[in-house]
């Protein structure tokens, strides 16, 4: 397939066969990840493969009890390093100037004087897998591979069934495996609805 067409079989799947992922294809798919661009190329990402169906089991509950979760023969738990902190930095850090620059000096200042700051720092960096994660979808899809974004998901329980250390997060996970679904059809906006040219005009 060539990348629209890639891009325009994306669904999420939600139901998987028992086949296993080729292990060429998985380690195709990791490549997308690590291959991925990221804010000043920190490449604080790590993708767990759970593979092992007692733990697949367990963090589907704790994604709010999705048990379809678990049909799935693999499962990417998408993990990011939070030991980056905003609070005491320098005025002239340049990651401090840029996030005062996109959010503004009073809400970077309250949120610099929240008390937990790894759930602070782990809010920070949401963000962070979604480059790697959308480039691993659509190399899944280019596969023959089905796959779902889990965003639904106890942060807390899903890092610690994987054992992470205390300077990492669980954010997403990503069921993938050979589909057992017929895709759904789905209606996207026009182009006229949602792309504008130089200012507003609606």
């Amino acid at each position: 397939m060539n990348l629209k067409e890639v891009i325009a079989k994306r669904r999420s799947t939600r139901k998987f066969k028992e086949d296993l992922i080729p292990d060429d294809i998985l380690n195709e798919i990791l490549e997308a990840g690590r291959l991925a661009p990221s804010g000043g190329n920190a490449q604080n990402c790590f993708f767990g493969v759970v593979k092992e169906k007692e733990i697949i089991g367990k963090l589907a509950e704790a994604a709010g009890e999705q048990f379809w979760i678990a049909t799935a023969p693999t499962v990417i738990a998408f993990c990011v390093n939070v030991d980056s902190d905003l609070k005491g930095l320098p005025e002239d850090n340049f990651g401090l100037i840029v996030n005062k620059a996109r959010y503004g000096d009073e809400l970077i200042k309250y949120l610099n004087a929240y008390g937990n700051r790894k759930e602070m720092c782990t809010f920070f960096n949401n963000c962070n897998p979604l480059i790697p994660g959308a480039q691993m979808f659509l190399t899944a899809i280019n596969h023959g591979l089905g796959a779902c974004w889990v965003g639904y998901l106890d942060i807390k329980k899903a890092s610690s069934i994987l054992k992470l250390p205390d300077d990492m997060s669980c954010l997403f996970l990503m069921p993938i495996g050979y589909s057992d679904e017929e895709p759904k059809d789905i209606s996207r906006k026009t182009m006229d609805k949602i792309v504008f040219y130089n200012t507003w005009k609606r």
